[in-house]
């Protein structure tokens, strides 16, 4: 029988004030300070704050005092950390490290499997919403920059119609992106449906002329950093085209060319039979047409795939399985003109 003024209760309040008191100690303080120094990871801050006062209650409640003594420790460290993290472009980072191994720290305060599965999900998914924050305030950041192209226009060149005149285009603050510029070719309709490639120079990647020059797709979202670009329009061409590099007349042109879907058995009527015939039938007519009838006749020597250098005119078109929207074919051809000059202007000499 308990003795006179027992009181059962008597230890429950006590853990329970101790625990109280705490949130009201530096330990309350220093997760305060953790969250307002790492804004940029606030999700990760916030799960860490919120695991840590879990196991301090935990440990009140067990009066471990040697557990809550390890989680001050574990707080104070991950404070000491973030509180020196000078602020520029890769704190965000360095906030994210720090707090997942802080959260990492604390597995071994979790009992059961099923805890650490959920702290694995809950990490998982304060990660990807800080990362969304991040990512959204250097969009708006980005909005308040001067534009990244230097103080000249951008010149447009059109693909396959080398004797026309480059699109001068003004630098203006509203033109950021790759796809402001495709936005202002087709509202001023000088390209209905365009799509962007901007010219490289790496022998490594295409070694078969001494410029290295290739064509790479302009991503719509990125910030503009090229001064020349060469634009297709789409409604010239299938969904599915590549950029072939022709080497022609010692002057080398971007081509784009509709090419069939890989395993279809057939891209022409009648059957082509190979790429070098399948060339020479277009391109014959094509640049009677839109060049001028500069050349009367064309031959295909070779095709070549880079950067692999396989051998391709022989291959049939629908057997060689291009990346659609890629520059990874080369072609050489040989020609007999019927002027003593090249009239074209937009030769990539004229911009390289």
């Amino acid at each position: 029988m308990p003795p006179y003024g027992y009181d059962p209760y008597k230890k429950a309040r006590e853990c329970k004030n101790m625990s109280q008191e705490r949130q009201k100690t530096p330990l309350n303080a220093e997760l305060k300070a953790i969250r307002e120094k790492a804004t940029p990871n606030d999700s990760l801050a916030k799960l860490f704050a919120r695991i840590i006062r879990d196991l301090v209650e935990e440990s009140d409640n067990g009066r471990n005092l040697e557990r809550s003594s390890k989680l001050d420790e574990i707080v104070s460290s991950v404070k000491t950390q973030v509180v020196a993290v000078n602020e520029d472009d890769e704190s965000y980072l360095r906030y994210s490290e720090i707090l997942r191994d802080g959260i990492e720290s604390l597995k071994p305060y979790l009992k059961g499997s099923e805890k650490l599965a959920k702290l694995k999900k809950l990490k998982a998914k304060a990660v990807r919403r800080d990362r969304r924050r991040h990512e959204g305030v250097q969009q708006q950041q980005a909005l308040l920059l001067p534009s990244s192209i230097p103080d000249s226009k951008i010149q447009i060149y059109f693909m396959g119609d080398p004797d026309k005149e480059p699109h001068p285009l003004e630098k203006d603050r509203l033109i950021r992106t790759y796809n402001d510029i495709k936005w202002q070719l087709n509202f001023h309709e000088i390209v209905r449906a365009p799509e962007l490639w901007a010219r490289r120079k790496d022998t490594k990647v295409q070694p078969y002329t001494a410029t290295g020059h290739h064509w790479v797709i302009a991503v719509g979202t990125d910030s503009i950093t090229e001064t020349v670009l060469d634009v297709v329009d789409m409604d010239t061409v299938s969904d599915c085209y590549i950029v072939a590099l022709v080497d022609i007349g010692q002057k080398q042109k971007p081509v784009p060319i509709s090419v069939p879907i890989f395993g279809k058995r057939t891209c022409c009527k009648p059957e082509c039979g190979s790429l070098r015939v399948h060339l020479q039938s277009i391109w014959k007519d094509r640049w009677q047409n839109i060049w001028k009838d500069v050349w009367k006749d064309v031959e295909v020597e070779h095709a070549r795939l880079f950067p692999s250098d396989t051998h391709a005119q022989d291959f049939l078109l629908h057997s060689l399985n291009f990346n659609e929207r890629r520059n990874e074919l080369y072609v050489k051809v040989k020609v007999a003109s019927t002027r003593t000059e090249d009239p074209s202007t937009a030769m990539i000499e004229a911009s390289a």
